[in-house]
Parts: structure tokens; sequence; C-alpha cells
């Protein structure tokens, strides 16, 4: 209860949430998703706002706390959903390969322009997505500054299974971590974009990734 100016008692409106459907919290999340894609890539994350995820995800600002706890969190849960969404895209294209492959996975050598293409896949999946400035730093380290210690925790002590591609970086004999890393920098080498020529700029990449599955292979 609250007083007014005359001392009269009135009852203070009590807030209820409104309770969606399965279905309904789907296209919520959904939407919010889309929307952080949209404004990260527009804005970074430091500009990206819970004012302008709701609006572009045509909810009321109260109904985003029913769903994240803080934008980090959302922010979070997309850099999750995309690093899935990319593993399952170069899984799924090297299964495809070993498949078509009479030696398996044995020997995969005369697969290299096919292997290339594959992790090209997931290059684009990655510079067409928010996930291109999540992976940066200073980015991923404004979300992970915000997050709860619990959510932190689980995602440091997180196992992470070596993929197909890593499995025959260890058969050769090669650092998996070293060839991580080179990756990585060909992936941030799409910054040069406005350098190089959008044109020019996918070709030098695939010669580097090229360069590097012939090593794997």
């Amino acid at each position: 209860f609250i007083m007014t100016k005359n001392t009269k008692i009135v009852k203070k409106r009590k807030y209820m949430p409104k309770i969606y459907s399965e279905e309904e919290r789907s296209e919520i999340v959904r939407r919010l998703k889309n929307g952080a894609d949209e404004l990260i890539l527009e804005k970074g994350v430091r500009k990206t706002t819970v004012d302008e995820l709701v609006r572009r995800a045509g909810i009321p600002k109260g109904t985003f706390y029913l769903f994240y706890p803080s934008k980090e969190m959302l922010l979070f849960e997309c850099a999750q959903d995309l690093h899935e969404q990319v593993n399952a895209h170069i899984t799924q294209g090297m299964e495809n390969i070993i498949g078509n492959n009479k030696k398996g996975k044995t020997d995969l050598s005369g697969y290299v322009d096919e292997v290339t293409d594959v992790i090209m896949g997931a290059i684009e999946i990655t510079q067409n997505s928010c996930l291109r400035v999540l992976l940066e730093p200073e980015s991923m380290a404004l979300i992970l500054d915000k997050l709860p210690e619990d959510v932190l925790k689980e995602h440091r002590e997180q196992k992470r299974d070596n993929g197909i591609i890593e499995s025959l970086i260890e058969k050769k004999g090669l650092s998996v971590e070293e060839m991580r890393g080179a990756f990585t920098m060909i992936l941030f080498g799409g910054m040069y974009e406005n350098v190089i020529g959008d044109k020019t700029i996918i070709k030098s990449t695939r010669l580097l990734v090229k360069g590097l599955v012939q090593q794997i292979l």
C-alpha cells in the first residue's frame, strides 16, 4: 500500500507477469536473438541496449527479464548457439566427405578442396553473424565481466571435445592449439575486407585455408 497526498490509502497495482506458452516463449527468444545478431553487427556489444533489443523483438521491457537477467546473458547464449552451428556444419561436412571416401578417414589427401569448402562454409557463417564481433577479445570480455559466477564457472569447466579436424591434426603430429590459432588469424583477416576488396578477400582466405588443410591431410 502507498499513501497519497490526501492521506487516502490506495492499493498499489501489482504487476502480474503474463504466462507464455512454449510456442510463444520460443518465438520471443528467436526474435530477441535475431535482434541481438543485428544490433551487435550494427553497434557492437557496448552500444547494444535492452531498450533496443525489446523494441526490435516487439515485446515490453519487463518481458525481457522474464527470459534473461541481463543483455549479457542473451549475448552469451547467442555466441554459444552460433558456436554450435559452426561445429555442426563442420561435423556434417566432414562426415559427408568421409562417407564418400572408400578409405574412410584414414586417408583424405585427395579431398583437400572438399575439406577447404567445409571450413570456408564455417567461416562464412561466422562472418555473416554477430559471432564475428563476439569473438573479438574486447567484446567477449564485456560479456564475461557481467555474467554470474556460476555461469562463468560452468563455462570454464566445460570440456571441449576434439572434432574430426582436431583428430586429423593430432594424427599428423601437429599442434591443435597452433592450428586453431592459425584459423583464428585467418578469420580475423576478414576485417581487412575494405583494404583487400570484397571479391579478393574470399579468394585470399581460401588460399590460406587450403594451405592449412594441405598440412593437416
